[in-house]
């Protein structure tokens, strides 16, 4: 079982809890440290870890940091937060 951490861009984080919620999928947020599933915005995912993650629109996350270059460290962050398992969910095209 295991906890699982959903992370996405920060604007996409309140459609993506509506749908798992639609789809009866309790999710707590990133201060629910006991929570089975927790859907995290990217910019507070930092020094957080979860059995597995679940990375969603890489581009988007990547690109909410703006330019100088940033974005792509962010989505390196949210890379690493996976202890056992890492899922990439995209439509878009990866950043790299």
């Amino acid at each position: 079982r295991g906890s699982v951490g959903v992370v996405a861009a920060d604007p996409d984080v309140p459609r993506l809890r509506a749908a798992l919620d639609a789809a009866g999928i309790e999710a707590a947020g990133p201060e629910a440290l006991d929570a089975r599933v927790a859907v995290v915005p990217a910019s507070v995912v930092k020094g957080l870890e979860y059995d597995h993650v679940v990375a969603v629109e890489p581009a988007a996350i990547a690109a909410a940091e703006g330019p100088g270059g940033r974005g792509l460290h962010r989505l390196y962050v949210v890379l690493t937060r996976a202890v056992s398992r890492l899922t990439v969910i995209h439509a878009h095209p990866l950043p790299f």
